[in-house]
Order: structure tokens, then C-alpha cells, then sequence
């Protein structure tokens, strides 16, 4: 079968291409893909940066079909920091393997997820909507000031835009470092941090209509 490689920043630069035609075997998996890349340009080491599939996060073990688009992304911010927007689902597997490393005695990982119901009404989905480019940077600010409260190791935050079901994940966090309480004690920061300044709108769906839900803006930039 035949899949479509994307490579970005520095491992676009190393390989010297951004994409390609990439033949692998019936069955091949994201590991598959990453292992034969490597092959195709000596020097390019794919090792602790993280894949998407047809532009949602993927782990190494993410069965690939005929026809795939698979995009190989180097960590941000120095090979430390994985942030981002996307509109596929969250694989928390795949942001703890990336952080996990023989350094770092603990990793610690958070989820937020879509509950129902909720406020003692049925909820059928979340809708999820952001500013993109303020966010990001707005995500670099939050794990610049975890970085400045904590030494940490690897910082991974990711939030979903689009629909996000009952029990799909919208946001995920994943921090480690050498210790376990500096682990604990950013993660809940982060989340925290999160809902005072990312400009990330929710709109909540329910069998007898939908509301915007009412978030917080800190007072020094209110209104």
C-alpha cells in the first residue's frame, strides 16, 4: 500500500523534502512508517518526536490504510514542549510515551473530558472553537511559567477545536520530571492557567437546544 509522508521543520531540512510516496506492506503500522523513513535518508532520526495520521495524533502502533497521510513532527521549543490545537482525538498514549524517558522519575498526565450529564441535564456534545494563533501562543505562555515555577522535564498540552462527545477527551496535559511533586503541582497549574487565558470557546449541546458556556476573564484585562 501506499501512504503520504509529510516531514516538518527540522526533519524537513534534514531529509531535504517536506513529502513524499511512501510503499509500505499491507497491515503496516505508524512504526512501520517511521522505520522506513529513517532507511530512506541516513541521518534523520524520527526518535522522540510524535506522528499524526490524517492530521490527527497518532502512536507508534496506529494501523495505516491505503492512501494515509502520515506527518512526522519534531518536539517544540527546543525538543521539550508539545502544544497545539487539533480537530482529531487526543492519544494520551502517544503524549506519554513522548515524555517518558529514563531521566524523569515521574509522569504525570491529565484529561478533560466531555461529561453527561451535566448540571443535572443531558448533554449531547461540546463544540469547541479558538482564536488559533493567540492560542499558541498563549499555550508557549503557560509552559514558559510552569518552566519558571518547576524544573521540569517534557511539557505536552494539546486542546481539541470541533465536536468533542460524552467521554472524548478535550484537553490533555502530560508533564514530567525528575520528581513527582514538581510533576503534580505543574500539571494542575497548567489546567488551571488554561482556563484563565486561552482563548478556546465552548458551546454546549443539549436535546432542547445550546448554550455558550460563560467562562472567566482575569480582571487586569477585562472589559
Amino acid at each position: 500500500m501506499r501512504v503520504e509522508v509529510r516531514l516538518f521543520a527540522l526533519y524537513r531540512e534534514q531529509a531535504g523534502q517536506d513529502r513524499f510516496p511512501l510503499d509500505l506492506p499491507e497491515g503496516a503500522r505508524v512504526k512501520e512508517a517511521k522505520e522506513a523513513v529513517e532507511r530512506l535518508f541516513p541521518g534523520l532520526s524520527l526518535s522522540g518526536g510524535m506522528a499524526a495520521v490524517n492530521q490527527e495524533l497518532a502512536g507508534a502502533e496506529t494501523p495505516l490504510k491505503e492512501g494515509d497521510e502520515v506527518a512526522f513532527l519534531p518536539p517544540v521549543s527546543g525538543g521539550q514542549d508539545s502544544f497545539g490545537l487539533t480537530e482529531g482525538p487526543l492519544d494520551l498514549k502517544a503524549l506519554v510515551d513522548w515524555a517518558t524517558a529514563p531521566e524523569y522519575g515521574a509522569v504525570v498526565s491529565f484529561l478533560g473530558t466531555t461529561r453527561s450529564p451535566n448540571r443535572g441535564e443531558a448533554v449531547a456534545y461540546l463544540e469547541y472553537e479558538a482564536y488559533p494563533e493567540m492560542a499558541e501562543k498563549a499555550m508557549a505562555q503557560v509552559i514558559a511559567e510552569m518552566r519558571a515555577r518547576w524544573p521540569l522535564g517534557r511539557v505536552a498540552l494539546w486542546h481539541r477545536l470541533g465536536r468533542v462527545d460524552p467521554g472524548e477527551a478535550s484537553i490533555a496535559i502530560v508533564v514530567s520530571a525528575r520528581h513527582r511533586k514538581e510533576a503534580f503541582a505543574a500539571c494542575a497549574y497548567a489546567i488551571d492557567r488554561v482556563k484563565q487565558i486561552l482563548p478556546v470557546w465552548k458551546k454546549e449541546y443539549r436535546p432542547d437546544g445550546s448554550f455558550w458556556v460563560e467562562g472567566f476573564a482575569p480582571e487586569e484585562h477585562r472589559l
